[in-house]
């Protein structure tokens, strides 16, 4: 079962919530960090496309908007730097380039992808999907990017 279909059939499968109010499931944090990890691999390794690099990116914007909820200290330019690393794959496929992360930018996603996988293990079911939801709202109303908006810029 794909990543978000396994979030929100956990997140759905009650009509008492409580179950949201405890961390993520051990399952559920697994299948999100390994699709995490495998999207990562594929656009390092070349493998990749404008699916997976989207998925990174969300991925990326996600963890922004977590980033208050566990003790992880990261400066906003990390995300910055994960952002900018995937702009540019995109870039370059537009130009005819393969979908691939290059140089240091398998190292900026990376960063991003290994404190969420902090944050999936820390926050209750209800942080993630309030994230989730803002993520939504983002990506719907077609905004610019959050970390962007945060530093300024």
């Amino acid at each position: 079962m794909p990543a978000g279909k396994a979030i929100m059939k956990w997140a759905g499968r009650r009509s008492d919530t409580r179950h949201l109010l405890k961390p993520l499931p051990t399952d559920i944090v697994q299948t999100l960090s390994l699709a995490h990890h495998l999207a990562l691999e594929s656009v390092t390794s070349g493998g990749g496309n404008l699916d997976q690099v989207g998925y990174l990116v969300r991925v990326v914007y996600l963890t922004f908007y977590l980033r208050d909820t566990a003790s992880i200290d990261t400066n906003v330019m990390a995300y910055r730097c994960a952002e900018r690393a995937l702009h540019a794959c995109v870039a370059r496929v537009d130009q005819g380039a393969c979908c691939r992360l290059v140089d240091h930018e398998p190292e900026a996603v990376s960063r991003i992808l290994l404190i969420h996988d902090q944050q999936l293990s820390a926050i209750t079911g209800h942080l993630y999907l309030a994230a989730r939801e803002r993520l939504r709202h983002h990506v719907a109303n077609g905004r610019r990017s959050p970390i962007a908006l945060a530093a300024g810029r």
